[in-house]
């Protein structure tokens, strides 16, 4: 079987930093990083495309939607892509390049590390290789392939910064595993249809407000300004009884309101309390059991 053609996307991150006497800051093409991996030739063929090195807090919609013409404009040039990201906000691009890359028969595969390539007991060499292999096992759609795990793109979430073992998928299995060795299992690949479809139009008029005990209500009647707001409540969903006149106000003003939740895992359900009931009935739209990342993801995508 020939060798797949995979095009890398480097952007800098953990992975790709050094000690600058400021702290840690991305230094490394992506060039440089496969040079430390001598078993890639062996896996795939790759080409390196560097838009841009920087931490990942750092990096924007505007970048992310970078990322997403350069799958578009290769996409019939390469079997798949591996993009090296920094693991801060690696759940929020793989969330956007999942809404943005729909119907997808080709893999996406984000990676990054927790400490930086070439340092004594560094995950960035397993990862990066990881990502390759499960192009290899033939994963169709966007991925995060970090610490042995396949997480689909819409569920992806770090739950730790210091944990080799920081990423969970939240609400959903994962789609496979990597051991030790190299062998990928895929559990889940996604039943894709269709012609490839990319999202072009993105809605970044939005607000993310999480609820804390005794939140000033006058804080929410500066929220006007934007055209969508995600209230981050407790458990099920609800709004505070304090809050509610100013909620509806904002409501009324033609701002659209959403509900998720501040839980790690579970669903908002409007309909199981009196307060989430009260929220409901003045207008404001349950986000289920989707994570912050995909919540966000798919209101910039229009899809909620």
């Amino acid at each position: 079987m020939s060798l797949k053609h995979v095009l890398m996307i480097a952007t800098g991150g953990t992975l790709a930093c050094r000690e600058t006497g400021r702290g840690l800051a991305p230094s490394l093409t992506g060039e440089q990083l496969i040079e430390f991996l001598p078993e890639l030739p062996k896996i795939c063929k790759v080409v390196v495309e560097n838009p841009f090195s920087i931490d990942s807090t750092d990096i924007t919609t505007a970048d992310r939607v970078k990322l997403a013409g350069i799958i578009r404009e290769n996409y019939d040039l390469y079997d798949g892509f591996v993009i090296a990201h920094g693991t801060d906000t690696l759940g929020y691009t793989s969330a956007l390049l999942y809404h943005m890359l729909r119907n997808l028969n080709k893999p996406v595969i984000l990676t990054g590390a927790q400490k930086p390539i070439g340092v004594p007991g560094s995950d960035a060499e397993r990862n990066l290789l990881d990502a390759f292999r499960v192009i290899r096992a033939g994963y169709v759609g966007v991925a995060a392939v970090l610490h042995g795990q396949i997480i689909r793109g819409n569920h992806v979430v770090k739950v730790d910064c210091e944990s080799m073992n920081a990423f969970r998928s939240i609400n959903a299995p994962l789609a496979g595993t990597i051991d030790r060795e190299g062998n990928v299992r895929l559990d889940i690949v996604p039943k894709l249809g269709g012609e490839p479809e990319f999202v072009e139009d993105i809605d970044s008029d939005f607000v993310l407000l999480k609820l804390v005990p005794d939140l000033d209500p006058s804080i929410i009647t500066f929220l006007t300004r934007y055209k969508k707001v995600i209230i981050e409540g407790y458990g099920s969903g609800g709004i505070p009884i304090r809050l509610e006149k100013v909620v509806q106000k904002l409501i009324h003003s033609g701002t659209k309101v959403y509900v998720t939740t501040q839980c790690l895992s579970g669903s908002v359900n409007l309909d199981k309390y009196e307060v989430g009931k009260r929220a409901e009935a003045m207008g404001a739209v349950s986000l289920g059991h989707r994570t912050i990342e995909d919540a966000i993801a798919a209101i910039q995508c229009g899809e909620i």
